[in-house]
């Protein structure tokens, strides 16, 4: 079945946009500067009791036997109290994620170095013992692949329940950078019955930007009109593109049922020719921007938050 050009290109974009997430983050966790921050800390380890440390005679004798030093491998508590930046290294050495490591120690009362050490070491334990050829290069692929699995994840909770998220983020970021926010708010509010804390940004010029559901976004004057009203989709799935825009219709047609001449916008990763072509003449959606673009293009990006902050909030 031919993927429509719309959609390609959608998928061209996110694609684009995942590649710029891994360079990004792999660049600011600097793993050659991790590494020799781990090699100039080796030194500082001290003496090893492998029991109080967690580690196995078993997988200390490999190690041993393999002529490399200990604390390439297994994480000593005075290297991460003096070098806290290494537990990033030995955490993932063990192929194990922040949350992962955080649901281990969940309910500990002291989180101590020697506790989170004695952790990470007891699983870096076994995968020396139970894999064939381990070596300290393949143990820091491991680590890579650990690395790339997160930024995955963090790919996936973008543009999927975390897009609105992003936004959020993005507005929140511009504004404060701009030194437009007079104050930040945690406001609670029944929707369809259950209680919800929506985030209100009050700015300097005492318009309001309210983080919700119905719509995800809106923009309120000082009076408390509604003038923007912003509905954001993060899913990729073509299948489900055109009900997902008509959920977005029905919060639109609230908004504009409560003021006429609110501008609704609608974000969106996935647009099909179907919804294109929907969107042309919907009169409920007067503005649509690529998901994907303001997530990873800047200028696109800065386009849309001009649209918010210079025309419609009039602030700058």
């Amino acid at each position: 079945m031919e993927t429509d050009k719309a959609l390609s290109d959608a998928l061209i974009k996110s694609y684009i946009a995942r590649a710029k997430l891994f360079y990004s983050v792999l660049q600011e966790k600097n793993l050659d500067r991790l590494f020799s921050l781990v090699d100039d800390c080796a030194s500082k380890a001290g003496s090893w009791d492998i029991t109080q440390l967690g580690i196995s005679k078993k997988a200390y004798l490999i190690i041993q036997k393999m002529t490399i030093n200990p604390a390439l491998v297994f994480c000593h508590p005075k290297i991460l109290s003096e070098c806290p930046e290494t537990i990033a290294y030995y955490r993932n050495l063990a192929a194990l994620s922040q949350k992962g490591l955080s649901q281990i120690l969940s309910g500990k009362m002291r989180k101590s170095s020697e506790l989170v050490a004695k952790t990470l070491n007891a699983i870096i334990s076994d995968i020396i013992v139970d894999t064939e050829g381990f070596s300290l290069s393949l143990a820091r692929e491991a680590l890579f692949a650990e690395i790339g699995t997160e930024i995955q994840g963090t790919w996936v909770n973008i543009i999927g329940k975390g897009a609105a998220r992003a936004v959020e983020g993005i507005i929140h970021d511009y504004a404060n950078g701009k030194s437009y926010i007079k104050i930040l708010e945690k406001i609670a509010d029944k929707i369809k019955g259950k209680s919800h804390k929506q985030t209100h940004i009050v700015l300097e010029n005492k318009w309001r930007i309210i983080f919700s559901s119905e719509p995800d976004v809106s923009i309120r004057s000082p009076q408390g009109k509604l003038s923007v009203a912003i509905e954001i989709k993060g899913s990729m799935d073509k299948a489900g593109a055109q009900t997902r825009l008509g959920e977005a219709k029905k919060s639109f047609s609230k908004a504009k049922t409560e003021n006429a001449h609110c501008l609704t916008i609608y974000l969106a990763s996935c647009f099909t020719e179907a919804v294109y072509s929907q969107l042309k003449t919907d009169r409920d959606i007067d503005m649509h921007f690529n998901l994907i673009d303001i997530l990873a293009d800047e200028k696109k990006k800065q386009n849309f938050l001009r649209e918010l902050f210079h025309y419609r909030i009039r602030i700058e």
